[in-house]
């Protein structure tokens, strides 16, 4: 297996939260299911996360409506906007970090790829870790995000790569469902040390 490549996600794998992912936070908030909530919010977060030119609030509010919809919650439209937005963001991970430079200092070539509104992206960018990767690309400004396939293919062209090079490591199964379709070789994150032995058994030593 011939690895030329090692692709990021952001949050969840370099942006990390202090508590339990997004989807399993909102869900106990919202009292229901976890699948419901994650199959409602995956039907319309594109609303956010493509289209460069969307106004970031009346986007994200208009796609909370339609997801609260989906769950017959809309009447809680208000109390979660306010949940939503009051939430804790995470901080960027010091262990992913290093690891990340001691990639770079071994000669990989390395990307960012996040599924990411345009005020989203501006955010993440004045982070000086972005300065590690050889190219960063936002969802809201390809016009295309994880899992699509059109997401990956333009990602491995921006970094000069074949698909089948690239390695991609993202906390979300849902983000990485289209990596046998597509041919590159996923890493679902869990945390840091677990992500070494991951590398590792990939013949990557870090």
């Amino acid at each position: 297996m011939k690895i030329s490549a090692i692709g990021f996600d952001w949050g969840g794998v370099i942006l990390q939260h202090i508590d339990e992912s997004f989807a399993n936070v909102a869900a106990d908030y919202l009292h229901v299911d976890n699948e419901r909530f994650r199959l409602a919010y995956f039907l319309h977060n594109h609303m956010i996360n493509k289209g460069a030119q969307s106004r970031a609030f009346d986007q994200a509010t208009e796609m909370w409506q339609k997801i609260l919809s989906e769950l017959g919650l809309v009447d809680q439209l208000d109390a979660f906007m306010e949940f939503v937005q009051g939430r804790p963001k995470g901080d960027v991970s010091q262990e992913m970090v290093t690891l990340i430079q001691r990639l770079k200092n071994q000669g990989w070539k390395l990307g960012l790829l996040s599924n990411a509104s345009s005020e989203g992206a501006q955010r993440i960018r004045n982070h000086a870790c972005l300065a590690l990767f050889d190219i960063t690309l936002f969802s809201a400004e390809i016009d295309c995000m994880k899992p699509e396939p059109e997401a990956f293919k333009k990602f491995a062209s921006a970094l000069d790569v074949p698909l089948s090079e690239l390695v991609f490591i993202d906390d979300s199964k849902h983000s990485l469902s289209t990596a046998e379709e597509i041919g590159y070789i996923p890493i679902l994150f869990q945390n840091t040390d677990i992500l070494k032995d991951q590398l590792k058994a990939l013949g990557i030593h870090v």
